[in-house]
């Protein structure tokens, strides 16, 4: 069986078979900017990511349950930038791996653990805010629990599903003493299995799911406030008012607040943002293995994959904004420094005072 070797850098399929030697011409015009776009990138989604984290550990006392999503959210989101957007930003430097063949396994498995618990994240969010808003008396009856268990098998499914990255990549001899990070695949169909499935599974079957959590969320949003709450015959004595527990306020079984209404377009814009982000990255792949003939060239991919790496640098910014406390918190870092030097530059003129009668009356008290 004819294998052909693939190179599948942050996710970007680049075709170069064993025997031809285009994969190694490098428009070295394109790979510059590429490593000036990489490196804004990176810094932007570590800098923002790390910063929302931190705001949210220091607070986790006072945490809500949504914070709790977004701080697995900014986790996931930083394993994608230093485990895909990093690694494309060194190989756009270096040109070819260096490395040994387990940290070659290691690092395209956290590639692909990066694009799953970005994504799934976004489903357990989603699938939170259909369960608090569609059934308010499960989410009562559960209360809060030392463990949230959406988060935990969005993090389990992207740790087993992807698994067949060690066995697909390998240190690979791909010319005469050059050695590269590369996979082969089972001509014809293992490529295409391997795109397809990749794109199955971390962006069709979310997306649907989160569409109809979506569709099912405005619908029950939508009852509740221009239908009323009433379901059926009997329902008016079911919709009063629950007693808060944890030092929640009351809520009403039926009712939708204005916080969670908030989440919900909080988490709109996430969705809607990520697939603008990531959809034209895997409709060209699909299009790259299903029709080699009028495939899209390299530098086109290259271009999505920067432009799906947005999506982990607007994440943080996008809970800043809808959250007012976390974006207090994230203001007072920001301009920590500042209050630093404007209390330095004061401090001179302050102590030319006495502390007699050239004290204003207001600093007495």
């Amino acid at each position: 069986m004819s294998v052909i070797a693939v190179t599948v850098n942050s996710s970007t399929t680049s075709y170069n078979s064993c025997n031809t030697t285009s994969g190694d011409v490098r428009n070295e015009y394109v790979v510059q900017w590429n490593i000036a776009i990489l490196t804004i990138i990176f810094s932007f989604a570590t800098f923002g990511n790390c910063l929302v984290l931190f705001t949210l550990l220091r607070r986790r006392k006072h945490n809500a349950l949504m914070h709790t999503f977004m701080i697995h959210l900014c986790l996931a989101d930083l394993v994608v930038s230093f485990f895909q957007v990093l690694p494309q930003l060194i190989w756009d430097i270096i040109d070819r791996f260096q490395g040994p063949d387990i940290l070659c396994k290691g690092v395209r498995y956290l590639q692909v653990v990066g694009m799953f618990a970005s994504s799934y994240m976004i489903v357990a969010m989603t699938f939170d805010r259909h369960q608090a808003i569609c059934r308010p008396m499960m989410t009562f009856k559960k209360g809060s629990a030392r463990w949230n268990v959406p988060v935990c098998l969005a993090w389990i499914a992207s740790g087993i599903l992807s698994i067949p990255q060690i066995f697909i990549f390998a240190r690979t001899e791909v010319h005469t003493g050059v050695y590269d990070c590369w996979a082969s695949f089972v001509e014809p169909w293992g490529l295409k299995a391997y795109v397809t499935w990749i794109t199955l599974m971390v962006f069709i079957l979310p997306a649907m799911f989160i569409a109809t959590c979506q569709v099912l969320i405005f619908r029950e949003i939508h009852h509740s406030l221009y239908m009323g709450t009433e379901r059926s015959p009997g329902s008016r004595r079911k919709g009063k008012l629950i007693g808060g527990r944890n030092g929640m306020p009351p809520v009403a079984d039926s009712g939708v607040t204005s916080a969670m209404s908030k989440t919900v377009r909080m988490t709109l814009v996430i969705v809607l943002i990520y697939i603008v982000c990531w959809a034209p990255f895997f409709i060209a792949q699909l299009w790259n293995v299903w029709n080699p003939e009028s495939a899209a060239n390299n530098a086109a991919i290259r271009i999505l994959m920067i432009l799906a790496s947005l999506n982990s640098c607007t994440n943080p910014w996008i809970y800043t904004i809808f959250s007012s406390s976390v974006s207090k918190d994230v203001q007072s870092i920001l301009c920590w420094g500042c209050r630093v030097r404007k209390r330095k530059n004061s401090l001179p003129e302050d102590s030319c005072f006495t502390g007699s009668t050239t004290l204003p009356k207001e600093s007495l008290y």
